[in-house]
């Protein structure tokens, strides 16, 4: 589970780094923010299916048990992602309840407690809730290791792929439905059969690089594979305005479809390209120690006001706007103030949890005590 595959933090820095841009820079006028989103996504289904499937091979070699194997995979899940996570719910809260935050916050409480945030947003609101809005995809992530995890742990591992096919062949036609059917764009895009299976298809790009003498690592750790999977990610990146706004269900869907294909296949290509010149970049100090703290940055970000948008800056120019300058630097405050906030969340928060994981993870699991062997079949 604590295997590192290098240029993924990396990745990571750069996918949360196209988030923050879109939400204090682009605004509408291109969807960055969703790639960074859904590259997100495709990590995560590509590393989490692999540790699944490895821990439910270690059931069928009798070495575990499904129960304690769901429990070590729910609780390393939660020492990670749970304590800053609820710690800026409380905090946000108490915030409220003092008046410097907006009472809106009221009606999506119990909605983010349970990570149902994607349905507060696409069901109840049927608008982007401005702090809130990022909200979503930690709802989308927690909801699939809900679901993945007691069904590839029950499931022989020779199922993992079909059950990923599935997964993704499920997701495919419910986008497609949806769209046919009329459903407001924002449904579409916060609902977890919509997202969901481009985490299935980031472990179907995980399990193809593990078959021995695989083609498809041979294909992808070529240099020309990469640059071709990322020209075609840009162009779709940039066109999906235009795309999005299609009348024909068809073309929609087979553009996400296409989309989502070539980002977990940039995925796959950059985890089989060893000791490439774009794996030394991606490894680069600063950017591979962003990438480790972007759970934190992606967390707080959206919750820094932009100094130069505030009320009182812009009542100094008398309706006249902000000059761009000032908007730009204040921009890079916000971004330096994230930043602190993600360092100071990991310097005294998640990293002391994870370096305890391991040995509090032992524990609880292996103070447990042993169930029927009718789950390990």
């Amino acid at each position: 589970m604590d295997k590192r595959i290098r240029g993924f933090d990396g990745l990571r820095a750069i996918a949360v780094l196209m988030v923050f841009l879109q939400h204090r820079v682009l605004s509408d006028r291109n969807d960055t923010g969703h790639l960074g989103v859904w590259i997100f996504f495709a990590l995560s289904g590509f590393l989490i299916t692999g540790i699944l499937t490895a821990q439910r091979k270690k059931i069928e070699a009798g070495d575990s048990q499904f129960f304690t194997e769901l429990k070590r995979f729910l609780l390393r899940r939660t020492l990670r992602i749970f304590p800053v996570y609820y710690l800026l719910l409380a905090a946000l809260s108490m915030l409220m309840m003092l008046g410097f935050v907006d009472p809106q916050l009221k009606s999506g409480i119990p909605f983010h407690i349970f990570y149902l945030s994607n349905f507060w947003i696409g069901e109840v609101l049927r608008y982007w809730p401005g702090p809130y809005s990022h909200l979503w995809s930690l709802s989308i992530e927690e909801q699939f290791y809900l679901l993945f995890a007691p069904l590839l742990l029950l499931a022989p591992a020779r199922w993992h792929l079909p059950i990923c096919y599935a997964v993704f062949v499920i997701g495919v036609a419910s986008t497609l439905l949806m769209r046919a059917s009329g459903m407001p764009e924002i449904v579409i895009y916060t609902h977890p059969l919509t997202n969901v299976w481009l985490l299935a298809l980031g472990g179907i790009g995980g399990a193809w690089l593990r078959r021995e003498g695989s083609v498809v690592r041979q294909v992808l750790s070529r240099g020309p594979s990469f640059i071709a999977l990322l020209f075609a990610v840009t162009v779709l990146c940039i066109t999906e305005p235009d795309w999005t706004r299609t009348d024909s269900a068809v073309v929609y869907t087979s553009a996400c479809t296409l989309y989502g294909t070539c980002i977990a296949a940039l995925v796959c290509a950059l985890a089989c390209s060893g000791s490439t010149t774009l794996v030394t970049l991606l490894e680069t100090g600063w950017l591979a120690s962003f990438g480790r703290i972007s759970y934190g940055f992606y967390l707080y970000h959206n919750f820094v006001p932009n100094p130069a948008r505030l009320t009182r800056v812009e009542a100094l120019f008398h309706g006249a706007g902000v000059p761009w300058w000032l908007q730009m630097t204040g921009v890079a405050v916000s971004f330096l103030i994230a930043l602190a906030l993600a360092q100071l969340s990991w310097r005294f928060i998640e990293e002391p949890i994870l370096r305890r994981k391991s040995d509090w993870t032992a524990r609880v699991v292996n103070a447990a005590p042993r169930r029927p062997r009718a789950y390990e079949s």
